[in-house]
């Protein structure tokens, strides 16, 4: 909570009040004040179980590189993660590693892989969520998802080779040589087939979870819109964000989906409101349980136990 956040605090602010106005202020306010309770329960309660599969996933990680922590510890380690959801990219979830290395002693190096393997997996199976309206897809957003597919290939057929290792002679990356040559059996452990369809698959019903939401959420506004649009729809405009290199997709998210939803037959108003509640229900709520979940886990002890465990490894 220090200056670093007043950043991506700003430009949500700038990007709300954006969206707000392009659907006309009054208009967009009225239709946001319009949406039933229940659809907004029924939004956060879909994104709760996209952070609760995403977590069992995080587990099985762990347990397949056998990395033995307290069920507690690691809720409260992943759950904090959310609070990087608004790093470019979810780049910052990388702070789960020295977090549980904080708690655990669980070297860096042992745990990376998996946050890394999280991220490939989620790419991987937003695409597929994307896909499950390819027939009524426009081209950009084919052109998103395809782009995005073959670069997710590359990057895991990238991190298992002996490629990868040689990188770490670069002077850009010697910082982090030692971290990275330690990581190499574990992206080839998690990389497995048997491993990484199980990870793609987890992520993909967590992320039908969010695109649901936004489904959910249309209906409550009253918009008209099939699932197997509202999914695609979702999918392209996370990935578009992704590839922003903003802070939390800010822009390159909502711009596209507003863009999208109006394609697909949604109203300026109901586009603008329709974009700002999910994000809300999505992102900033992640980022709230994030938070909540990293001021808990200051309270948790050091497990002295397991840091003289992992060290002995």
């Amino acid at each position: 909570m220090n200056k670093k956040w007043l950043l991506p605090a700003a430009l949500t602010l700038v990007v709300f009040v954006a969206l707000v106005g392009y659907g006309d202020f009054g208009d967009t306010v009225e239709e946001i004040g319009s949406l039933p309770v229940g659809y907004l329960f029924a939004g956060l309660g879909l994104a709760s179980s996209n952070y609760l599969l995403r977590f069992l996933r995080w587990a099985f990680y762990l347990r397949v590189l056998k990395i033995d922590v307290p069920v507690h510890v690691s809720a409260l380690v992943f759950l904090s993660g959310l609070a990087m959801s608004v790093t470019p990219g979810k780049a910052g979830e990388l702070v789960k590693c020295y977090l549980l290395n904080g708690r655990t002693g669980v070297p860096v190096s042992r745990s990376a892989p998996v946050v890394v393997m999280e991220r490939l997996a989620d790419v991987i199976s937003v695409i597929i969520l994307g896909l499950t309206g390819f027939a009524l897809l426009p081209t950009p957003i084919i052109v998103v998802l395809a782009v995005a597919l073959a670069a997710s290939v590359v990057g895991l057929m990238f991190v298992v080779s002996r490629q990868a290792s040689r990188l770490t002679g670069l002077p850009i990356l010697s910082r982090w040589s030692e971290l990275l040559r330690d990581s190499q059996e574990g992206f080839k452990e998690l990389a497995a087939a048997r491993v990484m369809v199980v990870g793609v698959v987890i992520g993909a019903v967590a992320w039908f979870a969010e695109g649901l939401a936004l489904w959910v959420i249309l209906k409550g506004l009253g918009s008209d819109i099939d699932l197997v649009r509202a999914l695609p729809i979702y999918a392209a405009a996370t990935l578009v964000g992704a590839v922003t290199a903003l802070p939390g997709g800010l822009v390159g998210t909502e711009g596209s989906m507003l863009a999208f939803l109006q394609q697909s037959g949604v109203s300026k108003v109901g586009a603008s409101a329709g974009t700002v509640l999910v994000r809300l229900v999505t992102l900033w709520f992640a980022v709230a349980v994030g938070l909540v979940a990293l001021l808990a886990l200051r309270r948790v002890p050091v497990l002295q136990g397991s840091v003289l465990k992992h060290k002995e490894t």
